[in-house]
Parts: C-alpha cells; structure tokens; sequence
C-alpha cells in the first residue's frame, strides 16, 4: 500500500508528522513523506501532479498534513488530488473552512451544532459598537490563528480599544466571541470515520483562562461522554473531514464547540493518555484503502 504523507519541508516537520511516518512504517505502508512546495502540478490535455519523478495519482491514499501557514499552497494541491480522485481525509473545499474559524463556526451552526455566540467584522467601529454591548470577558481571535496563538481574552474595554487598533492598522478582520463560563478546562476529542480514535482533557493554569498546551494548560486523560462523541461525529461532517480534532467547552448552558482542526497535534494527548493516535490513523487510513 502506497501512502504520501504531505507537510512543510524537512526542516520544520514535528512531533506528529514524524510520528505518523513511523507508525505508517511499522504499519506496513511504503510511505514517503513529500513536502508541499515540492509537489509540481501540471495542466496540458490533462491534469497532473508529481513530485519528482512519482505520479502523486498513484498513491493509494494522501495524508495531508497543512496548517493554516500553508493553507495557500495546500489548496491548489488538494484540489488536483480530487480531480485526480486520490484517497484523502477531505476535499480542498475543507481547507478554507478549517482555517478560516469564522467559516468553520458557520458550518457548524448549519448542522445544528452549538457554538459561542461570536461576531464577525472588519471595520474597527463595528467592532467597538459590537464589544461595547458585550459583558466582559470577551475573546478576541485571528481568524487562522492555532494552538491558542492569535487567541486573546479580553478583560477591560480599554484593552479592547487598544486590540482593535492594532489589528485594525494589521488589517486584520476581528472576530469577537462571547466568553462561555467553564472551569477553564476545554475537551479534545479525535475522530478517525467513524471512531473517535483518542480524547483528552485541557486544564487551564491558574490565572489563565485559555486551556491550550501553548498557553501553559496541562493534559490530563478523559473519556468523552455519549453526547460528545456524537457532536464530534457531526462536526467531522460539517467540515467534510475523515480525521480531525474537535474541541469542546461544558458550561452550565451545555457543550460548545469552539474549534475544529484538520491538522491537529499529537504530542500532548498520546502523553496524556497513552494512547497510540499515530498508530490509530494508520489503522484507520489501512480500512479506508480496503473499502
């Protein structure tokens, strides 16, 4: 079985893609890891794309591995790859979903998903007039932005001000979430087609109110309840991805998803769970390719 894992270059490939090139090894896969910018797409009578000398139509299946820095150059590939019909875990479509949150949230509310009242605007005066009928806190995001960069919490209406300037001369579009009540604690659930392949916990430090690993959160081991598999489940559908990371918050008025990401990390869930997730794809990709 032919698989190509796609990612950055050699030089910036982490944790989880080393770990998915091991277990694709140990799985039996002749797996070869390609990087993006490296992938030649081609246009004559047909449509072609290669990485040197290897027709990426022959792979059996493509794992791609494309954050929202390289967003730009994976969609042209993806989108090839499904003209081309080569096995994937979604379409290039999912690209710009999952790394635009605010898309991400619309489709989400689509499928009957609950989410965080949030707001969406470019105009620094919109945005002020929307922060100014808000109780406070409040979440102020990037819209591509990932493991908790680009996610700020909001404490005063002064610090607003000054946020929304700086972003406004950036030329940053503002998206502004309503703060949910919660134990500063968020729930990550992975899903694989139709299991959910690992979850896990994220506990906020102590005067931190985001729960991320990069914000200094700490991963402790938790087993998602009936309700969260089945919202995981539908998320997956949402964004139309196979493999993906969905992450929830438990408040009083119930469970909001407040992310969802395509191109998760591994690290902290496998140590804080001893759970083989990279072994758990590979299983995963094995069945789709025997479909």
């Amino acid at each position: 079985m032919k698989l190509a894992i796609l990612g950055p270059t050699q030089k910036f490939i982490g944790y989880t893609t080393k770990r998915l090139i091991a277990e694709a090894k140990n799985a039996g896969f002749n797996a070869k890891y390609i990087p993006l910018v490296s992938i030649q797409l081609r246009v004559d009578n047909g449509l072609g794309a290669f990485y040197e000398k290897t027709d990426m139509s022959k792979f059996d299946y493509v794992l791609p591995r494309i954050d929202s820095k390289r967003a730009i150059i994976g969609y042209p590939v993806i989108r090839f790859l499904d003209d081309l019909g080569v096995r994937k875990p979604y379409p290039a479509e999912t690209i710009h979903i999952a790394h635009n949150k605010f898309l991400t949230l619309e489709q989400l509310v689509k499928h009957g998903i609950k989410v965080p009242e949030t707001y969406l605007t470019g105009s620094k005066e919109s945005a002020m007039k929307i922060i100014e009928k808000q109780k406070l806190p409040l979440m102020i995001k990037l819209l591509a932005g990932f493991g908790g960069k680009g996610v700020m919490v909001i404490e005063s209406k002064e610090a607003a001000k000054s946020l929304i300037e700086t972003m406004n001369t950036l030329k940053q579009e503002v998206l502004i979430e309503k703060f949910v009540p919660n134990p500063g604690e968020d729930i990550r659930g992975i899903v694989a087609g139709d299991e959910i392949i690992g979850s896990f916990k994220r506990i906020a430090s102590p005067e931190e109110k985001r729960a991320n690993i990069k914000a200094g959160g700490r991963g402790v081991a938790y087993k998602l309840t009936s309700e969260m598999e089945e919202i995981c489940f539908k998320c997956a559908e949402a964004i139309k991805s196979r493999i993906c990371a969905v992450d929830m918050i438990e408040s009083k008025n119930g469970i909001h998803v407040i992310e969802v990401n395509i191109n998760p990390g591994i690290q902290e869930i496998e140590k804080a769970t001893n759970i083989n997730v990279a072994r758990n794809i590979m299983e995963f990709i094995k069945n789709e390719i025997k479909r």
